[in-house]
């Protein structure tokens, strides 16, 4: 199963930013697959925040408008959300302390739990932290 992180989701909805073509070419790859896709409800959450956070004041997106873009990612027959499981926190704790995550930086320790606690075995992202994180193959489609 492959995860997916907030960036990527982004980028694919926000047409103006440099990493655009390359965020929607992959989502719509991924999600035109075979292989299993897994949305963390955090990256949800984290993405209709970020979203409407776009652009300058008073012309952002709306919540509407995220929300609908993630409904059509989220009706692709091999799309799965994925949410805490009963061993997360534990999971989490673990990789806090190897990683050595505070601050802000907890938040990704928080999605590669859940991730690994329901069997993603590669995540795609932006996020250098995330290579921290060694029980996830890290995939980053902006890397040259």
């Amino acid at each position: 199963m492959i995860g997916i992180d907030t960036n990527l989701l982004v980028y694919a909805f926000n047409v103006p930013d440099s990493h655009h073509a390359i965020a929607k070419q992959t989502l719509e790859t991924l999600l035109t697959q075979k292989e299993q896709v897994a949305f963390t409800d955090i990256v949800l959450f984290e993405f209709i925040s970020q979203a409407t956070r776009i652009g300058s004041p008073g012309v952002s997106p709306s919540a509407a408008q995220a929300v609908a873009a993630l409904e059509n990612w989220l009706s692709a027959p091999n799309v799965k959300i994925i949410r805490n499981s009963p061993h997360s926190f534990n999971t989490f704790v673990k990789l806090c302390e190897r990683t050595g995550r505070t601050g802000q930086e907890i938040y990704d320790a928080q999605i590669a739990a859940i991730c690994i606690d329901n069997g993603v075995t590669e995540f795609i992202t932006n996020d250098k932290g995330f290579e921290k994180f060694t029980e996830l193959r890290i995939r980053n489609p902006f890397a040259k």
